[in-house]
């Protein structure tokens, strides 16, 4: 008889908490989903960032490049 009434207050006790976890994850997961979110946004915003920057600086070479080549074609007309 002793065995029955632990298995029936263990049962009974999982059941509450499995409804408490129930009730306390759905928000959890939706802060935990909206955390991440903002996280690869702000990631994403970097890395566009981090592009662009290494796009200008290759532009910038180019030019840089193609004016001293200019420059000495100039130089030896």
């Amino acid at each position: 008889m002793r065995f029955a009434a632990g298995l029936t207050v263990t049962g009974i006790l999982g059941f509450l908490l499995l409804e408490a976890l129930k009730i306390v994850l759905i928000p959890v997961s939706q802060w935990l989903i909206g955390a991440l979110a903002a996280l690869l946004a702000i990631l994403l915003k970097a890395a566009l960032i981090g592009l662009v920057v290494v796009l200008v600086a290759v532009v910038g070479a180019v030019l840089l490049w193609l004016y001293r080549r200019q420059q000495r074609a100039a130089e030896e007309v």
